[in-house]
């Protein structure tokens, strides 16, 4: 899943340099020049990683060898690879290829939980030496040998052990290939949004006076505060409606959604982990970002883009699908009629029908405390679109007012004042998600409509 998160990392960032060779050739937020080598060079730069995306996401396939009791069969069998199947009365010898439906498994949250915050505050001191005693062999090569795995742990780590919590505590049971699918469309729907933001808005901006590319502008506070969360989220609605033959239920909406934002936090973190480890200050800016946005801005996308799975749950509950491109009908009845054999640790079979959709009983408990002050969820697609846009342009304008403001204070007193500001933020933010939680696990129908 990592090597999926690298391909598409890269797709994304060459595809926004085909589409720059159209309309902003050297991206500096004005028309023109019009550079056809930069789309014919990025052209050829996407063709092996789109490749590669299409080979990661090539269907799993199952081979089962049934061999049969027939009066015209025989009692040897030869197959591929040298193997011999021999039976003491005639058989005939099937073979079926079928998709794999291997359930998604994820690693504990804690586990996780611990990867990154020990990867991290690791990474940080090996990272130290270069900063305080500047370029030498040993600090270099501390720094070489330790900023993969830095960059690893620090953008995919806190991305994983939310999906992780999410997976296990709303009982949600989902093929580990349509899984990948949805954090795939959440990596993908970034390129629109990348576009949107580094192309079309400084554009649009540049015909009214505004220059979105001068940091502290207010033309990149319009970029952050009105273009950002309008572009954004609607990329990830249309990633999620695309995949709304997955969708069966309100909170299943909502598993799909999250998980998109998931999906798009994991590319948006990678390229700020990214920039944290060239900077300057490489070990603190490091830290001090893979914390902060591990904390805040990862669980912020994910209940956004959640909403408006939410409400495209509430829509295809109301008897609403996408044509050619949402067939419930075969999901929903093999999830009705499927029979499964489960296996207790005696080894005795045990038969149930269809897969469990209770949530966790940590989170159960959880609910009940809450349930008495929980909020109702918007439940129409453009209330929640809508919902999902304030709430990100609240974040990411307040945060640019409050930087813009203290500009000129003293830097310490201003770091402490900005932090301060993030801590409201996201207390803020989880007060939303306990708040709605119990409307997205109790008051979610589960089961076809």
């Amino acid at each position: 899943m990592l090597g999926l998160v690298l391909v598409c990392f890269f797709i994304a960032q060459i595809s926004v340099l085909i589409v720059a060779g159209f309309i902003d050739g050297d991206i500096n937020g004005t028309l023109g020049p019009f550079e056809p080598l930069y789309t014919f060079i990025g052209g050829i730069c996407l063709s092996p990683f789109l490749m590669l995306f299409f080979y990661l996401r090539r269907p799993r396939l199952t081979h089962s060898i049934t061999a049969e009791p027939h009066p015209q069969g025989v009692h040897q069998h030869i197959l591929v690879g040298g193997s011999v199947i021999q039976s003491p009365v005639p058989t005939l010898v099937r073979h079926h290829l079928f998709r794999s439906t291997a359930p998604l498994e994820m690693p504990r949250p804690l586990h996780l939980w611990a990867l990154f915050f020990g990867g991290v505050i690791l990474s940080s001191i090996c990272l130290l030496p270069l900063m305080v005693f500047g370029p030498n062999v040993l600090s270099v090569l501390l720094a070489l040998v330790v900023v993969l795995p830095a960059w690893l742990i620090g953008f995919a780590a806190p991305v994983f052990a939310w999906w992780s919590i999410s997976s296990r505590h709303l009982g949600i049971n989902i093929s580990r290939r349509n899984a990948e699918w949805i954090l795939a469309a959440g990596m993908l729907s970034t390129i629109p949004a990348i576009i949107i933001n580094s192309l079309i808005s400084p554009l649009l901006l540049n015909f009214v006076g505004l220059d979105a590319m001068e940091p502290g502008s207010w033309g990149e506070g319009f970029v952050l505060f009105l273009s950002a969360p309008v572009g954004e989220e609607l990329s990830k609605a249309l990633a999620v409606l695309a995949l709304s033959h997955l969708i069966i239920s309100p909170k299943h909406g909502f598993y799909v959604g999250s998980t998109v934002g998931l999906g798009f936090a994991l590319l948006e973190n990678a390229q700020y982990i990214s920039m944290a480890l060239v900077g300057d200050y490489s070990s603190i800016s490091y830290f001090f970002t893979a914390m902060l946005r591990g904390i805040s801005s990862i669980p912020g996308h994910a209940l956004w883009t959640g909403l408006s799975g939410y409400a495209i749950g509430c829509w295809i509950g109301r008897g609403n699908r996408l044509p050619l491109m949402s067939d419930r009908s075969s999901y929903v009845t093999a999830k009705s009629n499927a029979k499964w054999v489960l296996y207790n640790k005696n080894g005795t079979p045990e038969t149930t029908t269809g897969w469990a959709n209770m949530p966790s009983e940590r989170m159960m408990k959880l609910v009940g405390r809450l349930e008495k002050h929980s909020w109702n969820l918007p439940k129409t697609v453009p209330a929640a679109i809508g919902a999902a846009i304030l709430g990100h342009g609240l974040w990411n304008g307040t945060s640019w007012g409050v930087s813009k403001l203290l500009a000129d204070v003293d830097t310490l007193f201003s770091v402490f004042l900005q932090l301060a500001w993030l801590g409201i933020m996201v207390s803020t933010l989880w007060l939303f998600i306990l708040r709605w939680l119990p409307s997205i696990v109790l008051n979610s129908q589960d089961g076809p409509f």
